[in-house]
């Protein structure tokens, strides 16, 4: 999908896009027209129809200054990541507030790729063009999406609107908060038909579309959250039995830094990735927008984490033209690896390291880092390190986010294991086999021995800390985790900076809702504390 999928077909989005946006519904327009009434008819219609779906992915990381809200609102607000120098900043202090940028920014995203899932199940039905068993798959493509987006709105505002129809009317575009639990119940009623409507892979031209593994491992995730979020320990079984399915159709790939970089994506370990591409007449503009060749933007995170200058105004190469050093590691992550563990390297930089970061202006690329380009002494690789695809016309890449990869099924299943039956056995073959791949002679990376469920759990957290860093999973797990009772985020965390661990406050278990939403529809209450 990331070559002749996503870009051959984005020249549709436009039409497409004309009914993300409640609008009055019109006569019929003239013969030859392309509308809403005339467009959703044929395969190739769906297929571009599916393809501004997917695209709305990339709207949350294609801007170099974070204008999608990915960065900020997913990872700087964990205790891995700090902004630049250590910068104040309010999103990652705690200081929340609804008319943050951020936090507009995920939310019109999200609403934004649910209306256009909304679209493709609801034309489906009517296409003429289009045979059974082809929509069949389209349905379920939009399903796993709007699945993925309902997801995102639970665990971050909590009982947001349930937005299942395109609004027609004014007073339909005024949905108020959902009940609870029907937004997680309206995500695992999508995932559970995305499972039986996709494929089980798709061919090299379609590569990057979702299957029925990766709606299977986004099932077992949300009802992995949802048992903790709602202190509901039978959904351990359900989640475990959805990725013990996937067992076997996925591997570890040899080489850790192979799931990072441009030339290794897609690759056995891969469940499910955002697709990324480069514009072809503004790369800073956003999917959204029809390039002349039919392409689409990329990603800004290279240029977000590669480095820039330290607190003396030493600087990194590419400094303020390719790299804006916006996120540094914190010393707790920093001390996180055990002595000589491989996935150090391939997830941060520190003083001495190659700094393979791509070619620069001048066709240089060896370099060695050094800790005065930071306050912290350190900086991402992980999605930076062997990055070549550096754009000449700009430091957009079109390095691939790896959203669901097998290491994360193997440890979500080893806590099901050791939350649910209490099988610590199951629970630490599975944290050994993840360490293996890490380090197969054993030698650095020890097995972790079968202890009590307390040992076991602070083995599992450690293991996804190391495993899963930058790949903006962190939070997400302190918060469930400290919603089953299983950490307390107040005491138990160090955010590495002194007022993040002062303000931080059981609001923040949630994101405000935008006010500028709330200007637009009364009807939905803020979430507690803001």
């Amino acid at each position: 999908m990331k070559r002749s999928y996503i870009l051959t077909l984005l020249t549709t989005l436009l039409i497409a896009g004309l009914f993300s946006q409640c609008e009055k519904k019109l006569d019929l327009s003239p013969l030859g027209a392309l509308d809403e009434q005339t467009y959703y008819q044929s395969t190739d219609d769906f297929k571009g129809a599916a393809v501004l779906a997917y695209s709305t992915l990339l709207n949350y990381t294609y801007e170099q200054f974070d204008g999608g809200g990915w960065f900020k609102g997913t990872g700087m607000i964990d205790d891995d990541q700090t902004s630049h120098n250590n910068g104040a900043d309010n999103i990652e202090e705690f200081n929340w507030r609804s008319n943050d940028g951020t936090w507009s920014a995920l939310w019109s995203n999200t609403y934004k790729g649910i209306q256009r899932a909304n679209i493709i199940i609801e034309k489906l039905p009517t296409a003429k063009g289009v045979p059974d068993s082809t929509k069949k798959v389209f349905e379920a493509e939009a399903r796993f999406l709007r699945g993925y987006f309902n997801f995102f709105l639970v665990i971050n505002w909590g009982n947001a609107p349930l937005v299942t129809v395109t609004p027609r009317t004014l007073e339909q575009t005024r949905a108020g908060n959902s009940q609870p639990g029907e937004l997680w119940d309206a995500a695992i009623a999508d995932l559970k038909l995305a499972k039986a409507g996709l494929p089980v892979k798709w061919d090299d031209a379609n590569k990057g579309r979702a299957t029925s593994g990766a709606a299977s491992a986004m099932l077992g995730k949300l009802l992995l959250f949802r048992a903790q979020w709602e202190k509901k320990p039978a959904l351990y079984t359900e989640a475990a039995t959805e990725f013990q399915g996937l067992i076997g159709k996925y591997s570890l790939v040899k080489n850790y830094l192979d799931n990072f970089t441009p030339t290794t994506e897609n690759n056995a370990e891969s469940v499910f990735e955002v697709q990324m591409g480069i514009g072809g007449v503004n790369p800073w503009l956003p999917a959204d927008f029809v390039f002349s060749n039919g392409s689409s933007a990329g990603t800004a995170r290279l240029i977000y984490y590669r480095a820039a200058c330290g607190p003396n105004n030493v600087c990194a190469p590419g400094a303020g033209g390719t790299g804006y050093g916006q996120i540094e590691i914190t010393a707790g992550l920093q001390k996180e690896f055990e002595a000589g563990d491989p996935r150090r390297q391939a997830t941060l930089f520190l003083d001495g390291d190659s700094y393979d970061t791509g070619t620069n202006i001048d066709g240089s690329q060896k370099w060695v880092y050094s800790k005065n380009w930071t306050i912290t002494g350190s900086t991402p690789a992980k999605y930076v390190r062997k990055d070549v695809n550096i754009d000449y016309r700009s430091p957009l890449s079109v390095n691939n986010q790896r959203t669901i990869r097998y290491a994360d099924i193997l440890l979500m299943l080893a806590e099901c294991k050791l939350l649910g039956p209490k099988d610590n056995g199951g629970a630490v073959a599975l944290i050994n086999q993840v360490r293996q791949r890490a380090d197969a002679t054993g030698k650095i990376l020890p097995d972790v021995a079968v202890g009590t469920d307390a040992q076991v759990f602070k083995a599992l957290m450690h293991e996804r800390r190391v495993e899963l860093a930058l790949e903006d999973h962190r939070y997400d797990d302190l918060v469930r985790w400290h919603r089953a009772g299983l950490i307390n985020i107040k005491t138990d965390v160090d955010f590495g900076r002194t007022t993040a661990n002062t303000n931080w406050a059981e609001k923040n278990l949630l994101k405000p809702v935008p006010q500028s939403e709330r200007d637009l529809n009364p009807a939905i209450v803020q979430n507690t504390g803001f």
